[in-house]
C-alpha cells in the first residue's frame, strides 16, 4: 500500500488532456507528479494516469502516435501497477465510440461509448455536478454509497455488460461512471474538479 507522500504519479502527456488541473489536485494531496513523455520516466512512477479531453478519435490517434500504448499495457497487465483513466481516458479503455466509429479503442473493457440522448429537460453535453451510486463497497474512495462529482461529456458508457462497473450515474440515461478491474480504475467524471469528493477519490487511488 502506498501513501500520498511516497507516491509518484505519472500523467501520460500525449497532447490530449487537461494535465495541469490533474497535477494540481495530486499535488494538493501530497503526491509527487511527473508529466510522462518518455517510456523511461515510467520507471520513476508508482501510479499512472491516462487523461483525455476532446474527441475520442483525436485522443486515440494521439495516444497511438505517441507510441505509449505498449508501455501502458505492460504497466497495467504485466506489472499490474495502479492505473487511472479520467473522462475520455476512461472511454479509451472500451472497444469503440459512436463519436469516432472508425477508430477502435484499447478494448480493455467490453462495450462501447454512445452519445447521451437529448430529452426534455436533459441537456447535452452533461456539464455540472451529478450523483454517482456505487454498487459495492468502495470505502477507500468515497464515504457511503453515493457521492457527487463534476461531469463534462456528451458520450458515455451506456448499457454496459461489464461486471466491473462499480458506479453508475443518471443523466437522461443510466451510464457507467466508474469501472474497475484489479489495478485498473477509470472515471467518466473529473475528480480533479470535484472538490473534496474528488480529492478523496484520488487519495483512494493512491492507496492501491
Amino acid at each position: 500500500m502506498h501513501t500520498a507522500k511516497k507516491s509518484v504519479v505519472g500523467i501520460i502527456d500525449y497532447q490530449a488532456g487537461n494535465i495541469q488541473s490533474i497535477e494540481n489536485a495530486f499535488n494538493h494531496i501530497g503526491a509527487r507528479v511527473l508529466r510522462v513523455t518518455t517510456e523511461k520516466q515510467l520507471l520513476e512512477c508508482t501510479h499512472l494516469v491516462l487523461p483525455g479531453v476532446g474527441a475520442f478519435g483525436f485522443c486515440v490517434e494521439n495516444l497511438r502516435s505517441s507510441e505509449f500504448i505498449p508501455s501502458i499495457e505492460r504497466w497495467a497487465f504485466e506489472e499490474r501497477k495502479p492505473l487511472l483513466g479520467i473522462c475520455v481516458g476512461m472511454q479509451l479503455l472500451t472497444e469503440c465510440s459512436e463519436e469516432s466509429p472508425e477508430t477502435p479503442g484499447l478494448s480493455w473493457f467490453n462495450g462501447d461509448i454512445k452519445r447521451i440522448p437529448t430529452y426534455p429537460g436533459i441537456r447535452v453535453p452533461h456539464v455540472g455536478w451529478n450523483s454517482v451510486q456505487f454498487e459495492c463497497d468502495f470505502g477507500e474512495f468515497i464515504s457511503g454509497n453515493k457521492a457527487d462529482f463534476y461531469f463534462d461529456h456528451s458520450f458515455a458508457y451506456q448499457n454496459p455488460t461489464e461486471k466491473e462497473v462499480v458506479g453508475f450515474c443518471t443523466h437522461g440515461v443510466r451510464f457507467g461512471a466508474i469501472i474497475k478491474r484489479d489495478n485498473i480504475i477509470a472515471a467518466q467524471f473529473h475528480p480533479e474538479k470535484s472538490q473534496e469528493a474528488g480529492l478523496r477519490f484520488l487519495r483512494g487511488f493512491l492507496l492501491q
